[in-house]
């Protein structure tokens, strides 16, 4: 007896795994399919659930992490003279681009089998993107200390054209770049989001991520090109410009069930 049931259960799991592998996508319904996605481009490190809601259409839900750091000196230029011979003139500035964001994606299929879709949807995560930032703890607090000696009109502070820039009263500074919160996306992507021949697939994405105007703020002040007369190297024009997010995005797709 013991046999026979081993039998049949072998017999039983051998055919699951027939018509699993012999299913084909015109029996994709609402939810009725699962993959996952692991994916690296210039969102970062992505993650996705995928579900379909018909044999065109499916659904994604991930989140993307994109850590990058780079470091560089920067000369600092004083109001008077002064300060300028007793003060620090130099500090060690990290830049941080940070990019955290979950997001819901709509692939469209024109074709049941094909492998070309249109995608539609938004990504979504904090304002904050980039950051820069004094690397030592306190570097400029020697020119916060002076500054509370001295009256206002002779107090110490780093230019950057037409703004006049102080360090916080822990003797730091920090610039950020912030952008929308919910940043529509469109693209196209080539890849089935569900493999029939094998559980692994592997998909491509190719589309924008729509930002808005980035802003970039200096110790709590917005700056503008117009008033900075170049003394960024023109790095916040560059940066208002790009109100777009280009993504280049390569996945591997593992079908669960």
């Amino acid at each position: 007896m013991k046999k026979v049931l081993l039998i049949v259960s072998v017999a039983l799991i051998t055919a699951t795994n027939v018509l699993a592998q012999n299913q084909d996508d015109d029996d994709l319904g609402i939810l009725n399919h699962g993959s996952v996605a692991l994916g690296i481009g210039t969102t970062g490190i992505s993650a996705d659930l995928i579900l379909p809601f018909s044999p065109y259409v499916a659904v994604r839900g991930g989140a993307d992490i994109l850590p990058f750091k780079y470091s560089s000196d920067y000369d600092i230029h004083y109001r008077n003279g002064v300060a300028q011979a007793v003060l620090p003139n130099e500090i060690k500035l990290e830049g941080k681009l940070s990019i955290c964001t979950g997001h819901l994606l709509f692939d469209v299929f024109p074709s049941k089998q094909g492998s070309f879709h249109l995608t539609a949807g938004a990504y979504l995560g904090g304002g904050k993107v980039a950051e820069a930032y004094n690397k030592e703890d306190g570097a400029l607090a020697a020119v916060t200390a002076y500054n509370k000696m001295v009256p206002n009109s002779q107090k110490a502070g780093y230019t950057l054209g037409d703004y006049f820039l102080t360090p916080d009263e822990n003797g730091n500074v920090n610039a950020n770049v912030k952008v929308s919160t919910i940043r529509p996306y469109v693209g196209i992507g080539f890849g089935r989001p569900f493999p029939t021949k094998s559980r692994v697939a592997y998909n491509l994405d190719l589309g924008v991520q729509y930002w808005g105007k980035p802003k970039v703020t200096c110790q709590g002040q917005e700056l503008t090109d117009e008033n900075l007369n170049g003394d960024d190297g023109g790095i916040v024009r560059y940066i208002s410009m790009a109100s777009i997010w280009p993504v280049l995005n390569f996945h591997v797709v593992v079908r669960l069930f």
